[in-house]
């Protein structure tokens, strides 16, 4: 095995401009040496600036070499490189040993392994980050939320405990764990309901720490709770309506006199929330007060008035708890609807890991207010370290 030069820089990287792909083959490939990572990445550098443009990356790995003392820098100049001009990187071929050190390093560093086994896997997977791209309209690598060393602590008690992921636009991102694991206080934290002991929160770029729950919502977050929290007074079109407050611009006083301006913008709300009671099939109750209906319809009314907000994020805290098994795969439908045709960023926190497992497109996992495995639901699934959280030690 010979390390990767620039001589053969020609057989091991192609462009294939209909998939906006560069195919990059590191099979056989040996990296003993700083300079041996330099001199491959120095070469693929000049090529994709020539392009001028960004590009998906698929990369075989099988049989290739990397020292342990090159990984650091191996793994520096990669990042650099897909910041620079990437698009979205998944990976495939890897031994047992570099698979496990790419995993170890994404997750200390926050950016997505993407392992597939096969490379119609990893074509499987481009072509849903392709997907994802083009309802969102930015590219998936562009991190819409991201959380950093996360601590929240209640009294003496450690709820969450150095916390750190990101959320990537257009994703289903599922949080599970077992009860008292912290799920819930990292969905407070990122709302704005309960402000951390120490991190930072990032939404968009900006730092958003330091916000109210109200000012959280301005940016395009909104949530539902694990307990119904509805107007029980109120009929479901009007509960719907609360959503709305923030898109509602017209003068108080026009508002109360409903007249001019006011009684246009009305109409509008109101139009977009009939849409949403269609989108959601709760058509027959628009008009019962929340109060009389079953737990399930209200957990949906709840989900319809969060969408009114007009969501970038959307925070699902256990949706379907308390569920029978139809609505259950009626809630699982809407969501996958809500992130496949409106484009929302979904992050989702559920006990039920046949859902989890289906619908999600990466999950992490808590235990003790510690993130304990991340990744693709397949890999989170196998993990001993979830499955000992779950099921206890084997005697």
């Amino acid at each position: 095995m010979k390390a990767v030069s620039a001589e053969k820089l020609a057989d091991r990287f192609k462009f294939i401009e209909s998939l906006e792909l560069v195919d990059v083959d590191l099979s056989n490939a040996t990296f003993t040496t700083n300079a041996h990572v330099d001199e491959f990445y120095d070469s693929v550098d000049r090529a994709l600036e020539a392009t001028g443009r960004r590009w998906y990356f698929i990369i075989n790995y099988t049989g290739c070499t990397i020292a342990s003392d090159v990984w650091d820098y191996f793994a520096l100049r990669g990042r650099k490189a897909n910041n620079m001009h990437g698009l979205g990187t998944v990976r495939y071929g890897t031994s047992p040993a570099v698979r496990e050190t790419i995993r170890s390093r994404a997750m200390l560093a926050q950016f997505r392994a993407n392992i597939f086994d096969t490379r119609e896997e990893a074509l499987v997977a481009l072509g849903e980050l392709r997907k994802r791209r083009e309802i969102t309209g930015a590219a998936p690598t562009e991190a819409l939320l991201v959380v950093q060393d996360l601590h929240i602590s209640f009294g003496g008690v450690q709820a969450v405990n150095g916390v750190s992921f990101d959320v990537n636009n257009g994703e289903i991102f599922s949080i599970i764990g077992p009860n008292g694991a912290g799920k819930t206080s990292v969905v407070n934290a990122i709302s704005g309901f309960c402000p951390p002991d120490r991190g930072r929160i990032l939404f968009q770029g900006m730092d958003r720490t330091e916000l109210k729950s109200y000012e959280v919502a301005e940016l395009g977050i909104a949530r539902t709770f694990q307990n119904v929290a509805l107007f029980k007074g109120m009929n479901v079109l009007d509960n719907i309506m609360t959503g709305r407050q923030l898109k509602m611009k017209t003068n108080f006083l026009l508002e109360a006199l409903y007249w001019g301006p006011a009684v246009r913008e009305d109409v509008e709300h109101r139009a977009f929330v009939e849409r949403i009671i269609d989108f959601l099939e709760i058509e027959s109750i628009r008009k019962m007060p929340t109060s009389r209906l079953p737990y399930g319809q209200q957990k949906r009314v709840e989900l319809a008035r969060a969408l009114a907000a007009e969501p970038k994020l959307l925070l699902l805290d256990e949706p379907m708890a308390g569920m029978n098994v139809e609505e259950k795969e009626d809630m699982a439908r809407f969501i996958l609807d809500i992130n496949d045709e409106w484009g929302t960023t979904i992050i989702l926190i559920e006990h039920d890991m046949g859902v989890v497992m289906d619908i999600s497109s990466h999950v992490m996992v808590l235990d003790h207010g510690a993130k304990i495995s991340e990744g693709r639901p397949v890999d989170v699934r196998g993990d001993p370290a979830v499955i000992r959280a779950y099921l206890g030690e084997k005697q």
